[in-house]
């Protein structure tokens, strides 16, 4: 599949989903790790970027969610206003590490939906009281196990939800859409409705890694794997005991990493020098990770091959650790840049964003801009 083909589906998704927009898109807000990001996209056919606005989390705040969500929270009114959007209604994403992703096992009961069972089986696996959870799934089909049927939830806390809400209402928006990561990214990924195989899904953020597979434009599995880029920059911490931000630089300056061959992984950096970090262990961890995704893929669906892969997520940009993924999966993978899927409209006001570059790491904003409005 070439890239100007990608490109062409993206902005088909998005002419489908602003067709359904009598009223136009609200702004998409993305309470990211890395950052805080605000998207405003027309609902023109085809959608344009109206303004577009980027708030780094400080380097002190990326391993506290607590504070850094409370620090976003307060810093949205004014990146708002920075990036001169205009508008009054608001969708936001959940962040990850807010939310569990399960798949589960669930026997159906006669005049029960299968979405209420399966909420009620998420709040007993996470311990919660079901009033204290808000519950989204997805069918995905038999279970291997005999009578039962697969599932995928996401679980949320009521209580963060709603304090979202009450930070965009503070922004003086009015709430209209909140959304998984999942579900965001869901709507990036081409349609390919008319291929036999199955498409991947990798989002390399800075906390986590999410894993999605979606055959013929339904989500098949999903998975949130612990460990993200701040897991490298931490490894390279301990080595040269120095900050962060010094260990986000080296990591960037990589600019190769070992093939693989023979089937058998190489390690990252074979002969790290005094001044190379060492990416071994971190790289292993989430290859190790991504593989046992693929592992429970295979198990469900036997004969339905994944044929392509799709790389997004601020750590995409990395050429040699994307390049080092794509060798190892072994399929036919792509980097995508969902932001030149949008068209542009005359100069675009934009604040902490550049746009003349790829920008991967906006995959889950634009994945918010093109979800129906569900509130």
């Amino acid at each position: 599949m070439g890239k100007p083909r990608v490109i062409e589906q993206l902005r088909s998704t998005l002419k489908t989903m602003n067709s359904m927009r009598p009223m136009g898109t609200p702004l998409a807000v993305d309470f990211g790790v890395s950052a805080l990001r605000v998207l405003k996209v027309s609902s023109g056919n085809p959608a344009s970027i109206e303004s577009a606005a980027q708030l780094a989390t400080p380097d002190d705040l990326l391993d506290n969610p607590a504070k850094r969500i409370l620090f976003q929270f307060d810093a949205l009114p004014k990146l708002i206003k920075s990036g001169k959007m205009t508008g009054l209604r608001a969708a936001c994403v959940i962040p990850t590490q807010q939310m569990s992703c399960k798949h589960l096992q669930v026997t159906p009961v006669p005049g029960v939906p299968i979405g209420d069972i399966a909420a009620g089986q998420m709040c007993d696996r996470l311990g919660c009281e079901p009033g204290a959870l808000l519950v989204r799934s997805i069918e995905v089909g038999p279970s291997k196990q005999a009578n039962k049927q697969e599932v995928i939830c996401f679980g949320a806390s009521k209580a963060f939800v709603g304090r979202m809400m009450d930070a965009i209402k503070r922004a003086k928006l009015e709430p209209v859409g909140i959304h998984n990561t999942f579900e965001t990214l869901r709507q990036i990924i081409p349609d390919t409705a008319d291929q036999s195989g199955s498409s991947l899904l990798i989002d390399l953020g800075s906390a986590c890694t999410v894993v999605m597979i979606v055959h013929k434009g339904q989500m098949v599995f999903a998975r949130t794997i612990e460990h993200g880029a701040i897991s490298f920059d931490q490894a390279i911490c301990r080595q040269f005991r120095c900050s962060l931000m010094e260990a986000r630089s080296m990591r960037e300056r990589i600019t190769e990493i070992a093939a693989v061959t023979t089937g058998v992984q190489q390690s990252a950096n074979p002969h790290p020098s005094m001044d190379d970090p060492d990416i071994n262990e971190p790289i292993e961890i989430m290859i190790d990770e991504i593989m046992m995704c693929l592992r429970y893929y295979k198990a469900s669906f036997p004969d339905v091959p994944l044929e392509r892969a799709y790389f997004v997520g601020g750590m995409a940009g990395h050429k040699a650790i994307s390049a080092h993924l794509a060798r190892v999966l072994n399929l036919e993978t792509r980097v995508v840049d969902p932001m030149s899927t949008l068209g542009r409209a005359g100069k675009v006001p934009v604040s902490g964003v550049d746009l003349s570059k790829p920008q991967p790491g906006w995959a889950t904003t634009v994945g918010c801009a093109m979800c129906p409005t569900d509130l």
